[in-house]
């Protein structure tokens, strides 16, 4: 799903007269990994302030950045043979508007059994239909012509956290006393949508995944529950690439070759954003390998580049590797999930979000004793010299220097 797209679904979030959800269904689950509280009930029966808070949790679910909290999935069984998991659960829960409670409990059970955290949390689920207004040929909408009805399922997995202990105002009572803590809904921290809503149509062979942590994925619950393939999380990917410029260069990892590398594939990847209107852009190992080409990398270095690729990125060695590193680590361990050995056995595809890998707005130089920043669109005022026998780093200095915010001339 591109950026437009989904604005378009979450947009139907902003207010309770256009939301039209029809179903709204949950499971409580506390930290011994048991149903606390089950509940399924039309969304319009509930009180006005509760239906705006849930409203903000099914924004916030579809809120991030496309590539690194948003992600496209698709099932690696395009069939839905399997009623119990994956594809064939998700539209069976679709299907049934989510009024059979059966199915409910089994998609629950299924969540439990799979996702990894560690504490109380709230599964939340709507069933809603959208009637997607027609488009012209311009992009301007026209409301009074409809294109198809599309029907989803929206999944949001939320922390349940206990409030702070404390004083507070009794207003039946006119006193202060000690508050009482309860179990309070966050937002989000996992979450789908399915179908997705791809080229403005319901498209059943994938998900939009909601991730808030772009360092770790879901990897049971993606595989167990869900059946998708899946990317390299956002944070991987950025290391991995880091490591594996480094790996294909070897000795030939001057500061020439790597500012050529970083500077065509800005390039590269500006060119795609303006065919693709601003949308995400992806690079794939070709593309990756044509920038590494056009950038004066020795034909020797290119020979290993696919093997080294294919290595870099492949999601169970770089996860057996995690694993490795957190034994015996305990201060590793991140609130609110477990370590994990698990190693996913789900499909990755090759393929990295083009602003994971590639400095956005900055250019960083960096050795233990400086750091320095420069715009990613003016790289050109860096050179390296050799100077009295020492190779150093020359930047064009201009009119409007400072040093700690003071003009200098």
């Amino acid at each position: 799903m591109i950026k437009k797209e989904i604005n378009e679904i979450k947009s139907l979030f902003d207010t309770i007269q256009d939301c039209n959800i029809l179903k709204l269904a949950g499971c409580y689950v506390n930290g011994e990994k048991e149903k606390v509280k089950s509940f399924c009930e039309s969304f319009y029966n509930l009180p006005e302030e509760e239906m705006y808070k849930y409203l903000e949790i099914f924004r916030k679910t579809l809120s991030g950045t496309p590539g690194k909290n948003l992600l496209d999935m698709g099932f690696v069984d395009q069939e839905g043979s399997s009623s119990e998991s994956g594809k064939g659960l998700l539209l069976k829960l679709k299907k049934s508007e989510l009024k059979d409670d059966a199915v409910l409990e089994s998609f629950y059970d299924k969540v439990i059994e799979n996702y990894n955290y560690v504490g109380n949390y709230l599964i939340l689920l709507i069933f809603q239909s959208y009637d997607v207004p027609g488009m012209t040929t311009d992009g301007i909408e026209m409301d009074d012509a409809s294109d198809e009805v599309y029907s989803y399922v929206l999944c949001s997995i939320c922390p349940m956290k206990l409030t702070k202990p404390g004083l507070g105002f009794d207003d039946d009572l006119g006193e202060i006393h000690t508050l009482r803590q309860i179990f309070a809904v966050e937002l989000p921290d996992t979450g789908f949508l399915f179908p997705a809503f791809n080229d403005r149509s319901s498209d059943d062979s994938a998900i939009l995944y909601s991730c808030k942590r772009t360092d770790q994925l879901q990897d049971r619950f993606l595989e167990n529950v869900l059946g998708v393939s899946t990317t390299l999380p956002a944070k991987q990917q950025k290391e991995g690439f880091t490591e594996f410029v480094a790996d294909v260069l070897g000795e030939e990892t001057s500061f020439e070759t790597v500012l050529s590398i970083q500077e065509n594939l800005s390039e590269t990847i500006k060119n795609r954003k303006n065919e693709a209107e601003g949308e995400t852009v992806f690079l794939d190992k070709h593309a990756v390998r044509n920038v590494f080409e056009s950038s004066g990398v020795s034909q020797e270095k290119l020979e290993k580049f696919d093997k080294k690729f294919d290595e870099q990125f492949d999601v169970k060695r770089l996860q057996q590797n995690q694993i490795e590193n957190e034994i015996g680590d305990e201060n590793l361990e991140v609130e609110g999930t477990s370590k994990n050995s698990y190693v996913p056995q789900i499909k990755v595809e090759e393929k990295l979000f083009a602003d994971n890998v590639v400095p956005v707005r900055n250019f960083e130089v960096k050795t233990k004793d400086m750091v320095l920043r420069i715009n990613s669109k003016h790289t050109d005022i860096l050179e390296t010299k050799v100077i009295d026998g020492k190779k150093c780093l020359v930047i064009e200095l201009t009119d409007d220097l400072t040093v700690n915010g003071i003009p200098v001339k």
